[in-house]
């Protein structure tokens, strides 16, 4: 395995070309291309947030009423280091949409505790008037679906006017 390589006569790499694949777009052509696609569709203007509600695990099994425009906090203890977290169950877009998730951990004098539990958050938007049964578990995504180790639901109850309060109403 002494053999020597000489790479004096190989091409360098500034100068090697590398020819586009057979199935691209003429460039000249491409900067004419404009317009909308077959099937393209504008999309319906957002919700704008008007204001936020807190729901925790207290909630469960109550209603939560809501204002258009609200953006619906659900904050449930998680510890995803052990494969476990929140996600929605059966959820139909309508009168809610779903806005984002993150999940928190949870510090003690500063510190970040890795490994511990933390909290799930996940956001709906309240976007039309009606009720929506709201329905998470929590599980771990590789097992079955029916393998959950806790549910929490509740039923959202969204108003058309702004001016309902912006918190969890206890059910009557």
């Amino acid at each position: 395995m002494d053999a020597a390589v000489d790479l004096s006569e190989t091409q360098s790499a500034e100068n090697l070309e590398i020819p586009p694949p057979a199935d691209s777009p003429d460039p000249e052509k491409a900067a004419q291309m404009t317009g909308e696609l077959p099937g393209d569709e504008s999309a319906a203007p957002a919700t704008p947030v008007s204001g936020r509600i807190e729901v925790t695990a207290a909630n469960a099994g109550k209603i939560v009423r809501a204002a258009v425009g609200n953006l619906v906090h659900i904050k449930l203890e998680a510890n995803p280091s052990t494969g476990y977290n929140w996600e929605l169950r059966d959820f139909d877009y309508g009168v809610a949409d779903y806005y984002g998730s993150e999940t928190v951990a949870r510090e003690e004098k500063g510190n970040v505790l890795f490994g511990a539990p933390g909290d799930a958050i996940i956001t709906l938007q309240a976007v039309k008037p009606g009720t929506q049964q709201i329905k998470l578990v929590y599980r771990r995504v590789w097992e079955a679906p029916d393998q959950v180790a806790q549910t929490f639901a509740f039923m959202l109850e969204v108003g058309g006017d702004a001016t309902l309060a912006a918190s969890p109403s206890p059910a009557p």
